[in-house]
């Protein structure tokens, strides 16, 4: 794929996906699983994506800075909330997890690691940090969704404060869609202090 978008540091999977149809103009859901995957019944998935073997090709040009390629395994532990589970489990099972995430779980990777059970529910809501979001754009020249405001129980950017909660639409209408950062989604609002440690 030409022009696949080079994941930003500690960018989620899903806001990759998400600046590809921001780049590219894409309107539909659809229409852009069609063109990342050629499956348009693909979950947009936060925490625990898959089919990384398909998003690992579209970057097969793409070199980090250290002049790397983007392998699926850097993929996974880099740019989803997959190390944040895989300690806790048994070796057979984190294997198990990660060729479920370079092919399709169908959603199994979340009961195998114990998710769906956890009494620490996942997020169904994207959050960001506002201050973040402008250097961001200072910075690359657009906003993208960081993998530490997405995990369970950090309510805090490590750097300016409380993360807020991006304003779009319900997870559940909108199985297929994956929303970018952008500001009608994360308006840039004051934020609570972080507590001093």
């Amino acid at each position: 794929m030409i022009n696949f978008p080079v994941p930003y540091p500690d960018e989620i999977i899903y806001s990759t996906i998400a600046r590809y149809g921001v780049h590219f103009g894409i309107t539909s859901p659809k229409q852009l699983l069609d063109d990342i995957y050629g499956d348009r019944k693909v979950v947009a998935t936060i925490d625990l994506p898959n089919r990384f073997s398909l998003i690992s090709a579209h970057l097969q040009d793409s070199k980090r800075d250290n002049g790397s390629k983007f392998d699926i395994d850097t993929l996974i532990y880099e740019h989803t909330l997959f190390p944040l589970f895989a300690p806790f489990v048994p070796e057979d099972r984190r294997i198990k997890c990660r060729a479920w995430m370079k092919a399709s779980s169908k959603g199994a990777i979340h009961l195998m690691l114990g998710i769906a059970a956890s009494r620490i529910k996942v997020r169904n809501h994207l959050r960001y940090c506002p201050i973040c979001i402008q250097e961001q754009i200072s910075i690359y020249g657009e906003p993208y969704w960081k993998r530490i405001w997405q995990v369970a129980g950090i309510d805090h950017c490590p750097l300016h404060g409380l993360l807020l909660t991006a304003q779009v639409p319900n997870k559940t209408q909108h199985r297929h869609q994956f929303f970018p950062a952008m500001p009608s989604y994360c308006p840039i609002q004051p934020q609570s202090i972080a507590p001093a440690f």
